[in-house]
């Protein structure tokens, strides 16, 4: 008899992420974020959405104007990393690990630092945003907080992720 788990813990909380970024109503990227505690428990899950009142039918909060703060979704979604921790059933996070569909930008590392989180596990990292990504990575380090990408972490995790994914991504009937 082997009483082996089909998926390590990486693929699990990674794999919550996932699912829980295809509730996420943004069509340009749906990010999700999973939150585990040290002993492996689910302690938050978040996706990228509007605020709770937010009409999700209304186009001005879905506008791609960067330029114009009004016009810009960017001002009006919550991301995934602190939807996450606003969902959070326990606080402060002390020692927990927060698993990201997507690298955090500055604003979420504040929170993630915010709260004690001490690890952070990614699935993917937007390249394009060289400044942005310097600066969560500096507030990171200076926090002395752990940060993997999942393909280094665990390579078999990040490809069943990935399957995930692909497969979250899949246009239905």
């Amino acid at each position: 008899m082997d009483n082996q788990p089909l998926i390590d813990w990486h693929s699990m909380f990674m794999g919550v992420a996932l699912l829980a970024s295809a509730r996420s109503k943004d069509s340009r990227k749906r990010n999700g974020a999973c939150i585990a505690s040290a002993d492996y428990k689910i302690v938050g899950v978040g996706y990228n959405g509007l605020p709770r009142g937010c009409d999700d039918n209304d186009p001005a909060y879905w506008s791609d104007d960067d330029n114009d703060p009004a016009n810009s979704r960017h001002s009006y979604i919550v991301h995934a990393e602190v939807n996450a921790i606003l969902n959070c059933v326990v606080l402060p996070l002390t020692g927990s690990t927060i698993y990201t569909t997507q690298y955090p930008c500055p604003r979420c590392v504040q929170s993630i630092i915010q709260v004690g989180i001490q690890r952070v596990v990614y699935l993917e990292k937007k390249d394009h945003q060289i400044g942005l990504n310097q600066a969560s990575a500096k507030m990171l380090l200076d926090a002395r907080i752990d940060v993997q990408p999942l393909n280094e972490l665990e390579l078999r995790a990040a490809v069943w992720c990935n399957e995930l994914s692909t497969f979250i991504a899949k246009p239905r009937p």
